[in-house]
């Protein structure tokens, strides 16, 4: 997209402003409160704000000195036609035309607004609403407004600059690897809206339907939660009432029996008691030999079962490492083959990418020189122009010499004059007497020439009439005396006129006029001659011929310098001449030297894992000898261990057996302790008085606990039939089914929106292990654009976040990397430049190979010697194809580095 030209009328100072913009860089300069800012702004607002919009933006616009609504028209290229864009600002009432030069076509109102935004790039243009808040993001990364020149465009997020143009440019030109294809953006676009509809930022979105779906389930659970309360109650009671019930009985039918039963116990078991003890003592002494025996051979059993497994994990592993061995010697020389083999693939690419590497730079020589071929070609045309163009200024210069010098003013005067001439001519005719012959019998003469019958004369001035030879009368026309003043004035405006004539050099009004005419148009030729030498003169073309023909030689010696490369390549394939297809094998070449790079890296990162592959084998082997003499001498400790504990206590089985024995009789002794000890105590240690008293005051206590219970008992039994009014089984299972639906649409909802997030989740990875490729390419195209300003090879890097675009521009000064807010005001207004011109260089694939790029006093903070550095900053973006416009108030740091310059003052355009 390129801009042609453009009129503002009663945009605030602007009555009527014109203005033609080059196709590479124009400069407008002014001082300040000449409406350079508000040319940038009416033309910003006239492609993205609805005509029919009001508010402030608007309101900006008004003039407070002309009268009529803001008109701003604008010629443009775009989509491969010409278009010519009005709008008339006046709210409800505007109105909207587009024009396309190809077809004739004329479009208007929302239909031309649609076809504009989509010309731009964009859904639609802006309504009102969006007048103060998306406008200003509208082509951010391409106009620099003023004041705004410093500013990262990357901090305000993807939402102020093409993101998704960048994306698709970046995959279509190579510079990235594809991460997404058009069919991935629509799938992550969709998740998001999924997600959208049922979550915000902090979390789940009131009135959606996971939201519903979630309420309704809690709604279910506190219903199931009311009914399981109602059960419990209900168990409960019934519970209560079975314990007692139990309790009851245990109390009547156990206890108390067993308290009488115990009583009558203590009283029998007291000779009893003296005897268990006696017994209890005799069989303890007879246990403990056979416990030690058992303890003794138990840890001599755990002593061979622990030299045994100690011994068989030995030999496993001597086994394992005697494997090892057998094959090391195999797997040696194949890691070695393989080594060999990455070292020869790693030399040959190392080959194709110097290859592809001078290839490149070939190309690069190429291209810049059918560009400099084109540019060389473009002034020398200009110069013969130029030269046609003076001696057809000669041409008209003797044309105008030849001709009279009669101007408008004089073709006035004239006609001044001959008005004044009928006009007297006119009052003297109507004062003239009229004298018409009827009849006559004898001649009539008038001034003695003779009038016959039915002829007429009409006389304005003293005429003699004369009627046969003896009759002459005088007669004296109307108007006496001032009949004689009418003809003196007649002869002297006559006069006037033919003297005017006479002095101008012509010989009538006509001529006169045909004069004026072909010196009026000469003059416009001539201004028109002189306007196009005003913007450069014939040195400055030659100057810059000289200079195109110094840097086509020093591209031939370059040339020249690679011709070996040039030689072998034109063997395999014949190499284009034209810079458009040049371009086209350069980009291919780009690529394949991208695929090859990456292909080396990889290459060198499989023979260094192969080197250490090789070298952790080797170390691995000498392990393993180490390790087999080693194992050797724990094998024969472990068998003599394992012989003397075998000689000294016997093999594993005869030992197993002894256990087995000793175990058992123990056990048996300890039963038998066991049974008189339970025995013991059930008879008791204590005095048997105290005890039978201790029974007597349990029985008591016992049966006055047997009154609560039997009244406890009737309590419960009416609080069940209480609620059991409602049957509480019936509820809770109606609330239960309740509970299951409503818990399956949530968790149905629910898994499909956690696949959203996962999905997203492992988009958004994939996404992000792939920041570089595209990062990359567009710091590589800042640092190009940096490269005269910086002398020490300026890098610059990005972050890349699929939500979040690009981020975390730094530049590189020195070793190290500063942040954006960390740089000077002039560096900071020269970076953001660049991020802007190689956003455009990305960009304008997608519109027709060129973009617009505005920057309104953008360089205030930078010193005149990197304003010069800027200019060849800018003039790289121009010879890539894009469209500069540059306002300053400051056109001495400038001076001739536009291609049009247009001086702007407070009445217009000089």
């Amino acid at each position: 997209m390129r801009l042609l030209n453009c009129q503002l009328q009663n945009v605030r100072l602007h009555r009527d402003l014109s203005i033609d913009f080059s196709q590479r860089i124009t400069l407008i300069s002014g001082a300040n409160e000449t409406g350079k800012s508000t040319l940038v702004e009416a033309l910003h607002r006239a492609f993205f704000l609805k005509a029919t919009a009001s508010g402030a933006p608007v309101a900006a616009m008004q003039s407070r000195v002309h009268m009529g609504p803001p008109v701003i028209s604008i010629g443009f290229e775009a989509k491969g036609d010409q278009w010519t864009l009005k709008k008339r600002f006046s709210g409800n009432s505007g109105q909207t035309s587009l024009l396309s030069e190809a077809s004739g076509k004329s479009l208007n109102g929302p239909i031309a607004e649609e076809v504009l935004a989509e010309l731009l790039g964009f859904k639609d243009t802006l309504g009102s609403k969006q007048a103060t808040t998306v406008l200003p993001t509208r082509w951010a990364h391409l106009w620099v407004m003023q004041g705004f020149a410093g500013d990262n465009i990357l901090e305000a997020g993807k939402a102020s600059y093409d993101f998704d143009g960048l994306l698709a440019q970046l995959e279509q030109s190579g510079g990235a690897a594809v991460q997404q294809s058009a069919h991935d953006q629509r799938v992550a676009k969709a998740i998001d809206q999924a997600l959208d509809e049922n979550f915000t930022t902090r979390g789940v979105k009131k009135s959606s339907p996971l939201y519903e779906r979630e309420a309704a389930r809690d709604m279910a659970e506190m219903a199931m939660e009311h009914a399981k309360k109602k059960l419990n109650e209900y168990e409960t009671a019934g519970d209560d009432l079975a314990a007692i019930v139990e309790q009851l009985n245990a109390l009547q039918y156990k206890e108390l029996p067993e308290l009488e039963q115990r009583k009558q116990r203590i009283s029998e078991g007291a000779d009893a008691s003296a005897k268990l003890n006696t017994t209890i003592e005799l069989a303890t002494k007879a246990a403990e030999p056979l416990r030690l025996r058992q303890e003794t051979a138990q840890k001599n059993l755990a002593v061979i079962d622990q030299l045994q497994a100690q011994l068989n994990e030995q030999q496993s592993k001597w086994s394992e490492l005697l494997l090892q061995q057998d094959g090391a010697e195999a797997k040696e020389q194949q890691l070695t083959a393989a080594l060999e083999a990455q070292r020869s693939s790693r030399s040959r690419l190392g080959e194709q990418k110097q290859q592809l590497e001078q290839r490149q730079q070939l190309l690069q020589l190429l291209v810049d020189q059918a560009r400099c071929q084109e540019s060389h070609k473009q002034q020398t045309a200009e110069l013969e122009q130029r030269r046609q163009g003076q001696a057809k200024r000669l041409e008209l210069e003797q044309q105008l010499a030849a001709l009279a010098s009669v101007g408008k003013e004089e073709v006035k005067q004239l006609r001044g004059l001959e008005q004044s001439w009928r006009n007297a001519a006119t009052r003297k005719q109507a004062m003239a007497a009229g004298v018409k012959v009827l009849r006559a019998d004898q001649d009539v003469r008038i001034n003695g020439e003779r009038l016959n019958a039915g002829e007429q004369r009409q006389l304005s001035s003293v005429f003699e009439l004369q009627v046969g030879d003896g009759v002459a009368l005088e007669i004296t026309p109307g108007g006496g005396q001032a009949l004689g003043d009418l003809d003196g004035q007649v002869k002297s405006a006559e006069q006037a006129f033919q003297s005017r004539l006479a002095a101008l050099g012509v010989a009538t009004l006509e001529a006169a006029e045909d004069c004026a005419e072909q010196r009026a148009a000469l003059v416009q030729q001539r201004l028109a001659l002189n306007a196009a030498d005003q913007q450069k003169d014939l040195p400055s073309i030659q100057q810059e011929l000289d200079g195109w023909d110094g840097r086509l030689a020093q591209l031939a010696h370059q040339i020249a310098e690679l011709e070996q490369c040039r030689a072998q390549w034109q063997q395999q394939q014949a190499l284009p001449i034209s810079s458009a297809e040049l371009q086209q094998l350069q980009r291919s070449i780009a690529t394949t030297l991208t695929h090859t790079t990456n292909a080396l890296r990889q290459s060198e990162t499989d023979l260094e894992s192969g080197q250490q592959t090789l070298l952790n084998f080797k170390k691995k082997q000498q392990e393993g000898a180490s390790d087999l003499k080693v194992i050797k001498e724990q094998l024969a400790d472990h068998q003599n261990r394992l012989a003397e504990e075998i000689q000294n206590n016997g093999n594993r089985e005869s030992l197993s057996n002894l256990c087995d024995q000793l175990v058992a009789q123990h056990k048996q002794v300890e039963e038998e302790l066991q049974k008189l000890q339970a025995e013991k105590a059930t008879l008791g240690n204590s005095d048997q008085a105290q005890e039978l008293a201790a029974v007597d005051a349990k029985i008591e206590a016992l049966g006055q606990h047997i009154e609560q219970r039997q009244i406890q008992r009737g309590a419960a039994i009416e609080r069940c039939n209480s609620i059991s009014a409602d049957d509480p089984y019936a509820a809770i299972e109606q609330a239960r089914v309740q509970l299951e639906t409503a818990d399956a649409d949530y968790q149905s909802l629910k898994r499909i929106t956690d696949a959203h997030k996962l999905l997203q989740q492992l988009f958004t990875e994939a996404q992000t292990d792939l920041s570089s490729r595209y990062s990359e390419p567009l710091a590589q195209a800042i640092g190009s654009y940096l490269r005269p300003l910086v002398a020490d090879g300026a890098v610059v890097q990005l972050n890349f976040d699929q939500s979040k675009g690009f981020s975390g521009l730094q530049l590189r000064r020195g070793g190290e990397y500063y942040d954006f807010e960390n740089l000077s005001g002039g560096m900071k207004e020269q970076l953001a430049a660049a991020l802007r011109l190689s956003m455009a260089d990305v960009l304008k694939g997608s519109h027709d190979g060129s973009l617009p790029l505005i920057f309104d006093d953008a360089f205030t903070n930078s010193d005149p010697e990197r304003v010069e550095l800027m200019k060849q900053m800018l003039g790289t973006a121009v010879d890539r194809g894009l469209q500069v416009i540059l306002l300053t108030c400051d056109p001495r740091a400038y001076g001739s580095f536009g291609d049009q310059t247009v001086m702007l003052n407070t009445a217009g355009v000089v």
